[in-house]
């Protein structure tokens, strides 16, 4: 088979095989920029249908890894400074309360 002749989902499945065996072995090389070590983990969830259901079932699976990480790490997954930053900056921006995100966020820092 020709790659010109390969449909979408065939080079997007492709494209998965290879990640995985990339993350797995990894590249030697002799410049260090393009060396790669293997041996990472990885996963790969297949479903026949993106149904609201399976989305549900995928977030729901996401949330609970980075939940469970942050148990074994010792961090609170749920801490989202940024996240709460963005919000008071978005207020701002929506009261015309700013002259720029730049200066919002200067202020908010005290800087």
């Amino acid at each position: 088979m020709n790659i010109q002749d390969s449909t979408s989902q065939q080079k997007l499945c492709a494209n998965v095989a290879a990640q995985i065996m990339a993350f797995a072995c990894g590249k030697d090389d002799e410049n260090p920029n393009k060396s790669f070590a293997g041996n990472r983990p990885s996963s790969i969830i297949i479903g026949k249908q993106l149904t609201p259901e399976a989305l549900g079932a995928l977030l729901s699976h996401f949330e609970n890894k980075v939940m469970f990480q942050g148990f074994v790490w010792n961090l609170n997954s749920f801490d989202q400074e940024g996240v709460q930053l963005g919000k008071v900056l978005a207020k701002r921006v929506l009261k015309h309360d700013t002259d720029g995100a730049l200066s919002a966020y200067s202020d908010l820092l005290g800087i």
